[in-house]
């Protein structure tokens, strides 16, 4: 373990490559619940060389079933920060992994601790005895921007480099890391489609992959986390530090069976309240990731049987006509008109599709893939084959499968209001899950329709979501 004059840095149990940055002291920790963080003073700054060495230790691949990204130590008890599109389209984490290491060590247990609802940042863990090393943040509290970075200042991007034949499987003895130099452009730019707040703008293009990884300053401390970035311009956007210090600190507390039933009761009212003011994106936040993927898979795997087996000519039909789209100021909205006839009875008895599969899945499908699309026709610039590609790939992703999971608590709700009436935990063998009674108004309540009806909820990814609605069984109804 290396000792300097003024610090002592934790290293990964036994790790021949023990580290002490040169960036002063780490301040005492600040806990977010069980997640300890330091920040670090400036000090003089270091070759973009010596930052990645000191800091690569710290840096990790993240390896799902669906692709691979970056994540970088907070806590040296496992806790890591990622994006939440490094990990929420699938269903687990296969490994993670710090090619850094001598040698190179890969977990396998690994758990998804939280996902930001919003901002693209996920908290993970490793869970080991080993003790990994952490990096220093540029605050351990929110704080504006620039009170820690000012506009043309220098950063180093860390990115994998992987030379393997298959890009799909890392070979870690001769993987490593490598550096960028890049300057601040931004404190300041907004995306509304890749999040809220304010992004961090870098100079330099953030390649696939580099996703969740750390932005450093010249100090060697962590002031963003790489996200996304322009397909036709040079540059790329971290998010600031302090939003994952928020992230941290607005993860709900779920330690009581109390604390449990207040979250369960304020989500399944926010989600009914989103339904009801047709905000359909804040509902869609609240739903199930889990239950949306096999909602999803079920209704795909019925409508492309379909296509395959005679709907080709009516496939090709539907994109031909969403192509004539392109170009037209209302494009969007002419979709929307486009979309709702594929589950006219006509469209239905073209594609032969099953009577137990639901218009609004029909619905879903195809608006999904109309407007992947052409927003990647129109927003996108790409030809029409590349835009055939990304809509298929927009079905993949776990926020296309909630919208196939809200189009089923909307036809089961069918526009009438609801009230709680209780709410309910019920323990399970892996993980809980929540009953929620409602009951119609009955100002409101439809002729050949029950009154009642259960909210189901689950807990995954660290707070509680909703996965279905269904109507009471009469033993279980709330009078």
């Amino acid at each position: 373990m290396v000792k300097s004059r003024f610090c002592k840095f934790l290293t990964a149990g036994g790790l021949a490559a023990s580290f002490a940055l040169s960036v002063g002291c780490a301040s005492r920790p600040k806990a977010y619940a069980e997640v300890s963080v330091v920040s670090a003073a400036r000090n003089r700054s270091a070759s973009n060389d010596v930052l990645v060495q000191q800091a690569e230790a710290a840096v990790a691949v993240v390896e799902t079933p669906s692709g691979r990204g970056l994540g970088f130590v907070v806590d040296p008890r496992g806790y890591l920060v990622t994006n939440r599109h490094v990990v929420e389209d699938a269903s687990h984490i296969e490994s993670v992994s710090f090619p850094a290491h001598d040698p190179p060590r890969t977990y396998h247990s690994v758990e998804v601790i939280y996902t930001d609802p919003e901002r693209d940042l996920a908290l993970i863990q490793v869970h080991t005895d080993d003790v990994l090393p952490r990096l220093p943040l540029a605050a351990r509290k929110p704080l504006p921007i620039g009170r820690y970075l000012g506009s043309g200042d220098p950063v180093v991007l860390v990115e994998y480099d992987h030379p393997t034949e298959d890009d799909r499987v890392p070979d870690l003895s001769t993987a490593h890391f490598v550096s960028h130099n890049a300057a601040v452009t931004t404190l300041g730019a907004v995306n509304p489609a890749a999040g809220p707040g304010r992004f961090l703008g870098i100079d330099a293009d953030v390649k696939r992959g580099q996703s969740g990884g750390p932005v450093l300053d010249r100090h060697g401390r962590v002031v963003g986390v790489v996200t996304w970035t322009w397909r036709d311009r040079v540059g790329g956007f971290a998010i600031p530090v302090a939003d994952v210090l928020d992230m941290l600190s607005e993860r709900p507390a779920l330690d009581s069976d109390n604390q449990h039933r207040d979250r369960i009761a304020a989500r399944s009212r926010e989600f009914l309240s989103a339904l009801g003011h047709g905000n359909i994106e804040d509902a869609r936040r609240i739903t199930s990731p889990s239950h949306a993927r096999q909602v999803r898979s079920d209704a795909v795997d019925k409508i492309t049987a379909q296509i395959d087996r005679d709907g080709a000519p009516v496939i090709q039909g539907f994109f031909a006509a969403v192509e004539s789209l392109v170009g037209e100021e209302d494009a969007f909205s002419m979709l929307r008109d486009a979309v709702s006839r594929t589950a006219t009875p006509e469209f239905r008895e073209a594609l032969a599709f099953p009577d137990d599969l639901e218009d609004a899945q029909i619905v879903s499908f195809f608006f999904e893939l109309g407007q992947a699309y052409l927003l990647a026709r129109v927003a996108g610039e790409m030809s029409p084959d590349e835009a055939l590609r990304r809509a298929l790939m927009r079905l993949e992703t776990v926020d296309a499968a909630r919208t196939f999971a809200i189009a089923d608590v909307l036809t089961e709700l069918a526009g009438s209001a609801v009230e709680i009436q209780r709410v309910e935990v019920v323990p399970g063998a892996y993980s809980p899950t929540a009953v929620v009674s409602l009951a119609r108004t009955p100002d409101v309540e439809e002729a050949g329709r029950g009154r009642h009806l259960t909210l189901h909820m689950k807990l995954e990814w660290g707070d509680w979501y909703v996965t279905s609605i269904a109507p009471t069984p009469l033993s279980d109804r709330v009078d």
